[in-house]
């Protein structure tokens, strides 16, 4: 639908605008050694509300965060501050549209969002969950003060010995005014505590011994190209012991 296009390339055109105009270099805010879990946050322009990026590193297979990112029903126990959390749109197999409600303390208005989430893979195995906002997508509830604009990600990169580093990283237009005070606790306890849950919920047995399509399909052109280069090395071991046999 061409409505459909168009406010999702004005949506694209004011993310980038707000992730790169003036962006401020990442800085420390916390950490839990034990879970091995860092917090940065940066200054992005003028907006109200700075981007986070958390980062951890978890021994588990990739797909299983993959298929921990595809069971709604579970995104309230471990998503901090979740509220609710429905699939309002399931566009393909990588691709939804999701309802989300976040929750504020009291006097502020609970926030509410439609974001579009599209997951990728490459040839090294490293899935990216890509979610942007899409304020238009649906009529603004009254009760609620819908977010204008979120640009975000979660990276699933593997690393040796089984081990998966993991990225969230966000940076939203909370909509309407918030205090100061909110504003500095949200951009840090959210992925904090986000990454704190994934680390109880992620070997969950529900989410073990999963294959994903897409993951084996990114993969594939790197594991013929290692059959390829085996192949090659045994064909040249065999000429040279026939070499040497003569």
């Amino acid at each position: 639908m061409q409505w459909f296009k168009s406010i999702t390339t004005m949506s694209t055109l004011l993310l980038a605008s707000l992730s790169w105009s003036d962006v401020g270099p990442w800085e420390l805010q916390a950490q839990n050694e034990d879970k091995d879990i860092q917090v940065f946050t940066r200054t992005v322009g003028d907006s109200p509300l700075k981007e986070f990026k958390g980062v951890t590193h978890i021994k588990a297979d990739t797909s299983a965060f993959v298929a921990l990112l595809e069971d709604s029903e579970a995104a309230t126990s471990w998503m901090h501050n979740v509220l609710k959390f429905e699939v309002s749109q399931d566009v393909s197999d990588t691709e939804k549209v999701v309802y989300i409600v976040n929750k504020t303390p009291w006097p502020v208005t609970d926030r509410d969002a439609y974001t579009r989430s599209v997951m990728t893979a490459d040839a090294a195995g490293i899935v990216t969950s890509a979610l942007s906002a899409e304020p238009e997508f649906k009529a603004a509830d009254d009760d609620f003060i819908r977010m204008p604009a979120l640009e975000g990600s979660w990276k699933f990169a593997p690393q040796a010995e089984g081990v998966v580093e993991v990225t969230y990283q966000v940076h939203a237009n909370p909509g309407g005014s918030l205090p100061d005070w909110l504003v500095n606790a949200i951009v840090v306890e959210t992925p904090l505590n986000t990454l704190e849950n994934l680390h109880d919920i992620i070997h969950d047995e529900k989410y073990q011994g999963k294959t994903y399509a897409f993951i084996e399909q990114a993969k594939a052109p790197q594991a013929i190209a290692s059959e390829e280069s085996v192949s090659e090395e045994l064909s040249e071991e065999i000429a040279s012991e026939s070499m040497s046999a003569e």
